[in-house]
C-alpha cells in the first residue's frame, strides 16, 4: 500500500449510527425502579410522607427517611432530587397518586430529568407484553357434538354444567 492511500477495510472501526433511546438510559430499567419504589413507598409512606411533604432542605429529606430508618442510605444521595419532585407544581394532592408520581419521577435517579423518567415509564407499562388472545379447544358433548367449543359451552345445545366424573378414589 502506498503512503498516502486508505485501506479499504480498518481494523477498528466505528459505526456512526447508535441505537434508540437516550444513551445511557434503558427503559426497562426504570420501570423496574419505578415499581420498587413504588413499593418501598407504599410501606413508608404513613411515616415518612408528613415530614417529606415539609421538608425544605436536603438535610430534612434525609431527616424524614431517617424516622423510617430502613430506606435512608438508599434515598440520602438523591435527596435534592426528591425535594424538587416534591416542589414540583404538578405533584398530586392525593395520597396513592403521590406514591406513584415520587417513584416514577426517582427512577431516573438525576441521570434524566423526572419528567422524562415519568413518560418512560408510563411508555414501559404500556407496553404489550404476550398475551393470550384467543383460546380454542375441542369437545365431545352428549348431544353427539364433536368439534370446538364456543365460550367454554356446545355450539349445538350449550349445557350450562361441565362433565365431572365422579372419582371416588380421590377421596
Amino acid at each position: 500500500m502506498k503512503s498516502g492511500q486508505r485501506p479499504e477495510k480498518v481494523l477498528d472501526t466505528f459505526s456512526g449510527k447508535r441505537g434508540k433511546g437516550r444513551p445511557g438510559v434503558r427503559a426497562s430499567e426504570i420501570r423496574g425502579r419505578a415499581d420498587h419504589y413504588r413499593l418501598i413507598f407504599s410501606q413508608i409512606w404513613d411515616v415518612v410522607g408528613e415530614p417529606l411533604l415539609k421538608a425544605r432542605t436536603d438535610q430534612e429529606v434525609i431527616q424524614a427517611f431517617e424516622e423510617d430508618g430502613r430506606y435512608t442510605k438508599q434515598f440520602a444521595s438523591i435527596a435534592g432530587l426528591i425535594l424538587r419532585v416534591i416542589h414540583d407544581p404538578l405533584f398530586p394532592k392525593r395520597y396513592e397518586p403521590r406514591i406513584r408520581f415520587l417513584a416514577d419521577s426517582l427512577a431516573g435517579r438525576g441521570g434524566i430529568s423526572p419528567r422524562t423518567s415519568r413518560n418512560i415509564c408510563d411508555r414501559e407499562r404500556k407496553k404489550k407484553l404476550h398475551q393470550i388472545i384467543r383460546q380454542e379447544y375441542y369437545i365431545e358433548c352428549t348431544c353427539g357434538y364433536k368439534g370446538p367449543a364456543l365460550r367454554s359451552k356446545c355450539p349445538k345445545c350449550g349445557p350450562d354444567e361441565l362433565f365431572r366424573p365422579f372419582l371416588g378414589f380421590l377421596s
